[in-house]
């Protein structure tokens, strides 16, 4: 008799209902297997099953009622773990959902990969099936982190906007809550809701009633079951009041928390699941299995699944690109983090030799054994069949073996990066990315072996900051002077070369050209008296954090003072039951007594806070500047700026740049509508007014001011620019004195008075004609760009900033032809396409170093956004059109 024939007789004696693992345990068998066998058996008619998870076999002659055919089976049934570890939290589930009249608000805790937004989803199709909802009734998900720098987009998307409520709201918008009446608003991430934002989510939790943003007459009244997720425990972030209002609270376990069992069977889920990707059986030799079961997750069940699916991929691609019979997952093919499960199977012996079989080396998951169709597939990606069609491209051109290899590699190990992407990070990986701390490592290396001296792990990481924002200001030609550059090369001329060797370090790894004057920069961080400095408060900008809560603040600075290594900085919390004019007192004795002579930063969350740092400068005459909206990154760069000695203005500007960069991706901070050019010379009268008479021309028309500056010290020209720019979006600086400020273009008197150097002011402003045929006609010419209209006005933006760096004036009519030059070409490069070979390359590009840097510079953001590499020798082409059509010599 066969184990089949065993598996079947055990069932008809239990007369009762058993799952596959309940069968491999009692007869010591391999689960696999068992659950192979089960359905051969259901096949065959032989046996019944139910079509919930976990699934049930029985024999079908001793349980002949329908009813009993599928026990328990609703929307909690699907879930690994009901009836183990998540007995308790689905039962908590039930009851909130059907208790009267519309159910409980319910709160959701867990650490990040425990499957929070899927019991939310689970919850809510639960009380469908159970009728305690209309069958229509929505279920609206919102992430609070995605708005929490910003309270007024926060809120708005939650409770609606009235038009008018702030800059930008130029038109009523419905809100979350009014979408979600009569079903679920699944707010995730809840403790990221400001102290605000909670008062106003429990007024409505207590009344049903809510207003949009800005309306202070209409009320409105929905019906909606909140359900709040997050990772925080409920007394670190969220108000006693608000949590008291959500009586239901449903805490999820960890993946290390939850049976071994379960682990099993959500491996053997997520491996069911691939399987069904790839319409093929996946194989998994027992070290690779065993690892999976016992490594050591930090983002639970999340990270778990990224794991398989990445061993998946690697396995695939073997299989693809070697032309193996079958997927085999192999030990080789897994992280190191998860091959270091292996190291615990002594410990586990046991419980493993339970759940697999001793002696298979080899275990089989296949979609065709099991019912998928519960599986959540919302935001799966098809990267196996991409990996496939690369593949039959690669074949198509005529690549070897070995090439089609390495190409496939390279897909591989982006979708590898992408998927690190997705780990929690701490400590310096969420500050500075990977190659920044290697650069940095390297710099300091070798700046150790050159100097003889070591130095402290605080400083290294302080220069990775400024080494990132650095690079970051070079990509978008935003270049900033050193303002004592000849005395730091002849008192440090040591230090100097060092720095100059790091530069070239630097550009050899990013692509980026050092300008010498950050070269300045480099080489105060490898002063001795400059590390020791950073370690003073005395004679540098006050930074001052203030933050609604009773801890926020000083939690903030003090993570940043640790990793910086410096006690720059003076933290404030206020409690929501403390008066801001108390807190305004107090931070004005504070500043009072430490005297401060190079003005005071104020990084703050919100409301009436963001006003402190005028009345400041009115009452005391210190001059202040204030970022709201504040965050950790940005804590870190006004502290960091400031140990350094830089200006109120320099660590202002670059906070808020900062700060703009993080809103880039989605809501970004407004910014000011109107658009001006500063003229600007010595008396403000003679040059400037000439100046602005040219330029009058220009902006005919155009709802552009021309403002007129005097220039007699460039500190306080400087504070002028920075009060213009609260109000302003200024293009251009146009005077006597050259002065280039936070990636302001400036333009001399006699680029002004020439009209072949006024053409590119034309252009940056706006007056030369969009390329809208251009873009009409290329529209259904590429396969690989997203937007044509986007390529194109970026390669106009190419265009105009290669002709003022290389000082080049293109003929009329020839930017249009480069820019469907580089149109093209960026095609080829997406579809792989060979580079053109240039004629004596190493010749050109000794008499053309300095020009070839620059083209290579600015072609670099062409580079990151369509995820390509221009060779050598197509910057030396594009550099040789603009020679050879330039049309007047400079």
């Amino acid at each position: 008799m066969g184990r089949k024939d065993d598996i079947f007789y055990y069932i008809k004696k239990v007369k009762s209902s058993v799952s596959a693992i309940e069968v491999a345990e009692h007869l010591q068998l391999d689960r696999s297997n068992v659950s192979r066998y089960l359905n051969e058996l259901y096949k065959d008619g032989l046996i019944e099953k139910t079509s919930g998870k976990p699934i049930l076999y029985f024999y079908k002659e001793l349980l002949p009622k329908p009813k009993y055919a599928e026990p328990n089976h609703d929307a909690f049934s699907h879930l690994i773990g009901t009836e183990g570890s998540l007995r308790i939290s689905v039962q908590q589930a039930k009851a909130a959902i059907h208790y009267p009249p519309r159910g409980l608000h319910t709160l959701i805790l867990g650490k990040t990969g425990t499957g929070k937004s899927f019991f939310a989803k689970i919850m809510y199709n639960y009380s469908l099936e159970s009728k305690c909802i209309e069958e229509n009734a929505p279920f609206i998900q919102f992430n609070c982190a995605d708005y929490a720098q910003n309270p007024q987009l926060l809120f708005g998307h939650i409770f609606g906007v009235k038009k008018g409520a702030f800059t930008g709201a130029t038109e009523n918008r419905i809100g979350l809550i009014e979408k979600a009446d009569k079903g679920v608003l699944f707010l995730d991430e809840i403790h990221r809701l400001p102290p605000e934002g909670q008062e106003m989510l429990f007024t409505f939790i207590d009344k049903g009633e809510f207003r949009s943003l800005g309306d202070s007459e209409e009320t409105k009244t929905a019906s909606v079951q909140i359900i709040g997720a997050t990772t925080e425990s409920t007394e670190s972030y969220l108000l006693e009041t608000f949590t008291r209002r959500i009586p239901m609270t449903i805490t999820l376990p960890s993946l290390e928390e939850r049976q071994f069992e379960e682990r099993y069977q959500l491996i053997e889920h997520f491996l069911i699941q691939e399987s069904g990707s790839l319409n093929e059986t996946i194989y998994v030799e027992r070290h690779a299995l065993t690892a999976f079961l016992l490594y050591r997750t930090t983002a639970n069940i999340g990270q778990l699944q990224r794991d398989l699916k990445l061993a998946c991929a690697k396995s695939f691609l073997h299989y693809i690109s070697n032309q193996t019979s079958s997927i085999l997952i192999r030990q080789n093919d897994l992280s190191i983090h998860v091959q270091k499960g292996l190291l615990d199977v002594k410990q586990y012996r046991e419980k493993m030799d339970v759940l697999i079989d001793t002696e298979k080396k080899v275990f089989t998951f296949s979609h065709k054994d099991e019912s998928t169709e519960y599986i959540d597939q919302e935001h799966e990606e098809n990267l196996y069949q991409n990996m496939e069609n690369k593949l039959k491209q690669l074949h198509q051109e005529g690549k070897n073996d070995k090439e089609i290899q390495t190409e496939l590699l390279v897909d591989f190990n982006q979708y590898f990066d992408e998927y690190i992407d997705h780990l929690p990070q701490v400590g310096l990986k969420e500050m500075v990315n990977n190659q920044i701390l290697e650069i940095t490592d390297k710099i300091f290396h070798f700046a150790e072996l050159e100097l003889n001296r070591s130095f402290k792990k605080k400083m290294k990481f302080a220069f990775a900051l400024h080494l990132q924002r650095t690079i970051e200001r070079i990509e978008q030609n935003n270049l900033i002077s050193h303002p004592n550059l000849n005395k730091i090369h002849k008192k440090y001329p040591k230090e100097f070369k060092v720095a100059i060797e790091a530069a070239q370090m630097i550009g050899n790894e990013v692509g980026v050209e050092i300008p010498l004057d950050e070269i300045g920069f480099i080489t105060m961080f490898l002063v001795p008296e400059i590390e020791e400095n950073m370690y003073t408060q005395e004679h540098k900008v006050i930074i001052i954090v203030v933050m609604h809560g009773n801890s926020t603040a000083t939690s903030m600075l003090m993570t940043v003072q640790d990793l910086l290594g410096v006690r720059l900085g003076k933290a404030f919390d206020m409690p929501l039951s403390m008066d801001a004019r108390d807190m305004y007192d107090l931070i004005k004795g504070a500043i009072h007594d430490l005297q401060p002579t190079k003005g005071v930063l104020f990084l703050v969350d919100m409301g009436s806070l963001s006003s402190f740092g005028h009345m400041i400068f009115e009452e005391m005459g210190i001059k202040t500047k204030t970022v709201s909206m504040a965050s950790t990154p940005v804590v870190m760069e006004a502290v960091r700026k400031a140990s350094l000695g830089r200006s109120l203005e320099d660590i202002y500007h670059s906070s808020k740049q900062l700060l703009e960069n993080q809103f880039s991706s989605s809501a970004s901070l407004p910014k000011p509508s109107k658009k001006a050019i500063i003229t600007a010379c010595f008396t403000g009268d003679g040059v400037a007014k000439m100046i602005k008479e040219q330029l009058e021309k220009v902006v005919k028309g155009k709802n552009i001011e021309l403002i007129t500056l005097q220039f007699l010290h460039r500190q306080s020209f400087t504070e002028k620019i920075d009060q213009l720019l609260e109000d302003y979006n200024i293009l251009a600086i146009a005077g006597t004195v050259q002065f280039e400020y936070f990636n302001i273009p400036y333009f001399s008197p006699i680029e002004i008075f020439q009209d072949h150097h006024l053409k590119r002011l034309e252009n940056l402003i706006g007056n030369h004609e969009p390329y809208s045929e251009m873009v009409e006609a290329l529209e259904n010419h590429f396969k690989m760009i997203p937007s044509v209209s986007r390529l194109i006005q970026l390669l106009q933006k190419t265009v105009i900033k290669l002709e003022l760096q290389l000082s080049i004036t293109l003929d009329t009519g020839v930017d249009t032809g480069i820019i469907l030059h580089l149109a093209f070409l960026i095609e080829n490069m997406r579809l792989n396409q060979p580079a053109r070979p240039f004629p004596s390359p190493k010749k050109f590009h000794q008499e053309h170093a300095d020009k070839l840097a620059i083209v290579k510079t600015i072609l670099y953001s062409l580079e990151v956004e369509y995820d390509i590499t221009f060779a050598e020798s197509e910057q030396m082409h594009i550099y040789k059109m603009f020679v050879e059509n330039n049309r007047i010599s400079t």
